[in-house]
């Protein structure tokens, strides 16, 4: 893919991910997935909130991506075990246009992204 995708393509690109996995919502728990978008300060999230037990309330941040002004996508918290990056990739977004934030700058790169 030689053309960069817009700050709204990759917005769309996102939103389309997280919304997918919303619908993971665990039904006999009773809590559920939300997708929050903020779109004027590029940030998505999906948290998982509810009473998942009757005496045990979740209120738990699962994903959080930034765009950043130069059109990267930063993934600064992915508390699931999906392959959340490769679900961005298939949507058309370049690994080396995603940086694993949470990792230390000198061990990104092994990750095989920005």
């Amino acid at each position: 893919m030689g053309k960069t995708l817009s700050i709204k393509q990759k917005e769309k690109a996102i939103l389309s991910v997280l919304e997918e996995n919303q619908l993971l919502s665990s039904e006999e728990g009773g809590y559920q997935r939300i997708v929050i978008a903020d779109k004027e300060n590029h940030h998505y999230q999906l948290l998982a909130t509810g009473w998942a037990t009757p005496n045990h309330f979740v209120n738990t941040l699962l994903i959080h991506f930034q765009i950043k002004p130069d059109g990267s996508i930063w993934l600064l918290e992915n508390n699931t075990e999906l392959h959340i990056t490769d679900e961005l990739a298939i949507r058309g977004i370049p690994k080396s246009e995603i940086v694993l934030a949470f990792h230390p700058p000198q061990y990104r790169a092994m990750a095989g992204m920005a």
